[in-house]
């Protein structure tokens, strides 16, 4: 059966209008890649899904690991205190966005332990991390 309702329309406030004016308005000129907008903290909530396919590997050596261990995830489960649809979801790439904890957690239930490390994000663009790198050299590309 469908759902006949009509779908809701947002109520903003002079506020909200305001607010996502100007961020249309700062957008239209400056056309930045995911790594400047993390770079520049305007990316705080941007969606990092790329960055959840590296985890893959990852999680299936975890996953690898405890199937080597003859554990079912029932026993995980009750190791790590994760319920077990959980843990398929996460074994089986159907979380999304799976936190630090989670993926520490289910790794120590298999006896494994996570080790991290970090990178410095290249701007694919202009081969910078600095923001204010690439703002100029695209100013002197338009001025060319």
């Amino acid at each position: 059966m469908k759902n006949n309702q009509a779908a809701k329309r947002a109520q903003w406030s002079a506020a909200d209008r305001a607010r996502h004016q100007a961020i249309r308005e700062k957008f239209r000129t400056w056309r930045p890649s995911p790594e400047e907008l993390i770079a520049t903290g305007e990316g705080a909530a941007f969606d990092l899904r790329g960055e959840y396919r590296q985890l893959r590997p990852l999680l299936d050596e975890v996953k690898r690991a405890r199937e080597a261990a003859g554990l079912t995830l029932a026993e995980v489960s009750r190791r790590c205190g994760i319920d077990q649809p959980a843990l398929s979801r996460l074994e089986n790439g159907h979380n999304k966005n799976p936190t630090l904890d989670t993926i520490w957690r289910y790794a120590a239930a298999v006896g494994r332990r996570l080790i991290l490390s970090t990178e410095k994000i290249l701007d694919t663009r202009h081969g910078s991390a600095n923001p204010k790198q690439c703002s100029s050299r695209r100013r002197k590309l338009k001025s060319a």
